[in-house]
């Protein structure tokens, strides 16, 4: 009987030790910092040290600044982030990443690929008629100029991966989506158009790897380079003398350690514990150097399903350096001296400066492609036709 007190006693000062040191080591990192903790992904701001005032004292407004302030600046701030994070995703499936739906086999998802998947962000006939019919004019004006247009359509992961969607999507019917009507649009114009969402579809079952990750929200590197590589071909089969380099594909590395932005999703979600991955293909790259003719320049105007290409320099490199212009709002690459906002450019002008224009959207984004670009060169090219009789 004495043995089994003792043998409780030390249970329960175990325990109770136990406790005390998982409340008070995050108390000691905090202090000594002494252990390298992995930093949050994403979007956030630490908020700035409140100053104290008897004003916002009194009306509580310095407390609770103070407080927020003291959340998001916390050393181990991480630690309880993804201890948090990971407690929602592992018991109840749940994602602490804003718009991200977790689907079958934990395939993650962005909602907006979804709703273009389905159609409920389908902006209708007429408005993608009316887009298709400006981007023609613009082209037809551009290529007056010298300057030839370009169409690209980027696949999105949900139709690409339906089959993967959470079940409680089974039972949705599929409506007229906005790739759908700019697809046929496109394929009657005389826009140079290039729809790798069609493409991706047609090879998926014969494709040696990979084309989407399991848990990032672009296509995958391996996809991103074949993608690229046709693109290149494209582009010199319509440029009569200036050609860019080819894109030359080596020895392939398979590996479940994902690269670059194929588990964007994940890394964003701040778990504790990684989420099994598909093996991916990482081919070496590289351009053709002994190619010396002259680069055609070519403007991009894209998503972030561009973000791929042009870091492993395919405007610098293959372009003759052109500029890209994320979702018609930043330049890139951003110079000293130079503006890094479209809305601060003379955009005829530097449009005009380009022998190619190219426009890149993913599916998800169609509703609102082509991004305010052709609108505001149509404005500059034609607003004397624009104005009313009266003025």
């Amino acid at each position: 009987m004495m043995n089994r007190m003792k043998s409780t006693i030390k249970y329960k000062k175990g325990l109770f030790i136990g406790i005390l040191g998982i409340l008070v080591f995050p108390l000691f990192l905090e202090f000594t910092e002494m252990i390298q903790l992995k930093p949050l992904k994403g979007s956030y701001e630490i908020p700035e040290n409140p100053e104290f005032t008897l004003a916002q004292w009194f009306t509580g407004e310095y407390q609770d600044e103070k407080e927020n302030f003291i959340k998001k600046s916390l050393y181990v701030r991480p630690v309880f982030v993804r201890f948090y994070n990971q407690y929602h995703y592992s018991f109840f499936n749940i994602p602490k990443a804003n718009s991200i739906i977790i689907g079958k086999s934990s395939y993650l998802f962005g909602d907006n690929y979804i709703k273009e998947y389905f159609g409920t962000n389908f902006i209708g006939h007429q408005k993608i008629e009316e887009k298709v019919n400006k981007i023609q004019r613009v082209a037809d004006t551009l290529k007056a100029k010298g300057i030839d247009l370009i169409v690209v359509l980027a696949p999105g992961k949900a139709s690409f991966y339906p089959e993967y969607l959470p079940e409680s999507y089974d039972s949705m019917s599929v409506g007229t989506t906005n790739y759908e009507v700019y697809n046929q649009q496109f394929l009657s114009s005389n826009i140079h158009y290039l729809d790798f969402k069609k493409w991706y579809l047609d090879i998926k079952e014969t494709s040696k790897y990979p084309l989407f990750p399991k848990t990032g929200i672009h296509w995958s590197k391996y996809g991103e380079l074949i993608a690229a590589d046709s693109i290149i071909h494209y582009i010199n089969s319509i440029s009569p003398t200036k050609k860019a380099p080819e894109l030359l594909l080596g020895k392939t590395k398979v590996t479940s350690d994902m690269w670059g932005t194929d588990d964007d999703i994940e890394q964003g979600m701040n778990l504790m514990f990684d989420i099994p991955d598909l093996e991916m293909a990482y081919p070496h790259y590289e351009y053709d150097t002994l190619n010396k003719q002259e680069q055609p320049k070519v403007l991009t105007v894209a998503d972030s399903y561009y973000w791929g290409m042009f870091n492993f320099s395919l405007s610098k490199k293959a372009f003759d350096n052109g500029e890209f212009w994320f979702y018609n709002i930043d330049i890139f690459p951003s110079e000293e001296g130079k503006p890094s906002f479209v809305s601060e450019i003379d955009i005829v002008e530097s449009v005009e400066q380009n022998d190619i224009v190219m426009l890149v959207s993913t599916d998800a984004n169609l509703f609102k492609f082509p991004f305010g670009f052709i609108d505001r060169l149509y404005e500059a090219y034609y607003s004397d036709q624009l104005k009313a009789p009266s003025e």
